[in-house]
């Protein structure tokens, strides 16, 4: 029996498929049968130590001391970042990243709401 699993903190909504992984190349990392498997280019920029070239990737950003990559970010910082390390990686202010915030919190529990009531 395999097994599988994925943080949840790399989980988007466009996943269909668990397997989708590999296919879409949307997660850094993901572990099968209990051995962690790295996604390439992430694998290949941390042991070159080389910033992402790719900048049509979604997950990259404008932050050389992650490799411009926000996979290595979450590895680098398994206690998460305040939202001003966030606004500073992504180049917006505090102030934007808390409205951001704010926001995504009210439509996820309109979200639960919704779904709890079962509309």
């Amino acid at each position: 029996m395999r097994t599988f699993s994925i943080s949840l903190a790399m989980v988007t909504p466009m996943f269909k498929d668990p397997l989708s992984i590999y296919t879409e190349q949307d997660a850094a990392t993901a572990h099968i049968d209990g051995d962690p498997h790295k996604r390439e280019c992430v694998a290949a920029c941390e042991s070159a130590q080389v910033s992402c070239p790719n900048k049509e990737c979604r997950y990259w950003i404008d932050y050389a001391d992650d490799l411009n990559c926000t996979f290595v970010t979450v590895d680098k910082n398994e206690g998460g970042l305040t939202l001003r390390e966030i606004g500073e990686r992504l180049g917006v202010s505090f102030v934007r990243v808390c409205q951001i915030e704010k926001g995504v919190l009210e439509k996820l529990k309109k979200k639960i709401q919704n779904t709890v009531l079962g509309k």
